[in-house]
């Protein structure tokens, strides 16, 4: 290890142990079960930050790769693979709206046409997807209940609005949207792994992406499929170098969920590497221009969450209003991610004593098998993958498993798109590759049955 990535990997080692120490002399619940599901969060965590370090700093400090020349070449046979892959999209969409249909037949005999137990089926009035689709039709309003809509982000309310002047539905114009952006996101996800990848593996990034246990909220009205799409986008146009579409795409992802402004890590890894290999090639001028292109770039992330920071001013004269709203109705506020671990293990502990099945099976079991699982798959990833999308996750995973009432972790972590391309690279022997595609579709089966089956799955 080199002396700089040494300096750094101390610097994070004692950040990251002033926190356990803070949390450990602040915790009152001390568990056995508990406690050995923190720590183990936690060193699993550390590892994949020390072994991300080194990694990171050698291909920020590194030109060009060979490989990263496909980016720039014209692959034939383009235009069949993206019919390809939207055949595939179409299909598995209209798959899921058929098999989502099948499990509410077999739970309660039939009543109605597919179309007709649409919002049944997918509980669309259990969901978030009617708060999005409340503000699509009436924006955000002060009183009753749905004032706490306020928390929620207005980029797909506001796609839903436009679409319903061609639909006449808004729960329609929801799913279109949905659909439309799963399509964009299979197309992107595709190109930004081909810039690394063989066209194979490429298109297995895109079916894993789809086939994870939680991947049938792509298809429903929510920020999944749009946020992921956008966030591809955004990483993909700044890795061909387009730096401000690329940001203006993260922006919108800001825009749309409030993870999207972690999109500024590997969009500033990316620009850090571009600046330092150019420094002696450019003039000093033009790299000087270069540089403030790059923070001007960064800065645009930042606008989709400024806008949504502006529209809390507007409706309630406090920025932050939102924060107020999920500590007070959803009892929410950010703590460390390794403590959710304690509180979730605890609580499945609890609910499989005392035989409550609806709450283990959907929440807190799934949740604990989502955190685990998507650390250990980039922890045995990590020296395969691009290091910037590593540190994209580490920031996301600390950020979305910090709420302290976490109830969506398999619907959080379906868009982070580098467990797609982790799973890709740990899976290049059919066998392996035929093994976690079966996990996967029968995990996956397994959790939309419960879900239609009104478990307790957000």
């Amino acid at each position: 290890m080199k002396k700089h990535d040494k300096v750094i990997s101390i610097i994070f080692v004692l950040i990251m142990a002033g926190m356990a120490i803070f949390w450990a002399d602040s915790n009152h619940s001390w568990t056995v079960l508990g406690t050995i599901a923190t720590v183990a969060c936690f060193a699993l965590f550390v590892l994949l930050g020390l072994r991300t370090i080194p990694v990171l700093s050698e291909y920020i400090l590194t030109s060009k790769q060979p490989e990263e020349m496909r980016a720039h070449r014209i692959e034939p046979g383009r235009k069949q693979t993206w019919l390809k892959i939207i055949g595939w999209m179409l299909i598995s969409r209209a798959l899921l709206l058929i098999i989502g249909y099948v499990f509410l037949i077999i739970q309660n005999g039939y009543s109605g046409g597919l179309f007709s137990k649409v919002m049944e089926t997918w509980h669309i009035s259990g969901i978030d997807a009617a708060s999005y689709l409340g503000i699509a039709e009436n924006g955000y309003v002060t009183e009753g209940d749905a004032k706490f809509h306020l928390v929620f982000f207005p980029f797909l309310p506001n796609l839903i609005k436009v679409v319903e002047i061609f639909t006449g539905s808004y729960l329609a114009a929801g799913f279109v949207i949905s659909i439309l952006s799963s399509i964009v996101a299979a197309l992107f996800a595709y190109e930004l792994a081909r810039i690394d990848m063989s066209q194979r593996n490429a298109l297995r990034v895109v079916k894993y992406i789809f086939i994870f246990p939680a991947a049938f909220f792509f298809l429903i009205p929510m920020t999944e499929s749009l946020f992921l799409a956008l966030s591809l986008m955004c990483i993909y146009f700044v890795r061909k170098k387009q730096w401000f579409i690329g940001c203006l795409f993260g922006a919108l992802a800001a825009y749309t969920r409030s993870p999207g402004i972690l999109l500024a890590v590997p969009v500033a890894i990316e620009f850090v590497r571009e600046l330092l290999g150019t420094y002696k090639v450019v003039n000093r001028r033009a790299w000087i221009s270069r540089l403030v292109g790059a923070f001007a770039c960064l800065f645009i992330i930042s606008l989709g969450l400024l806008a949504y920071l502006y529209i809390n001013y507007e409706v309630t004269g406090n920025a932050f209003q939102y924060s107020i709203y999920q500590k007070e109705h959803w009892f929410q506020k950010l703590y460390f991610f390794f403590d959710t671990v304690r509180y979730q293990m605890e609580y499945a502990v609890r609910t499989f004593i005392e035989g409550d099945s609806r709450n283990f099976l959907g929440l807190w079991l799934p949740n604990l098998l989502t955190i685990f699982s998507a650390l250990i798959v980039i922890y045995m990833a990590a020296k395969k993958l691009n290091p910037a999308y590593t540190a994209y996750f580490i920031v996301y995973f600390a950020f979305v498993v910090a709420p302290t009432w976490l109830l969506s972790a398999p619907r959080y972590f379906i868009v982070v798109f580098p467990l797609a391309f982790a799973a890709v690279a740990l899976t290049e022997e059919k066998s392996k590759d035929a093994a976690l595609t079966a996990v996967s579709v029968i995990g996956g089966l397994l959790y939309l049955a419960l879900f239609v089956a009104g478990y307790p799955i957000y």
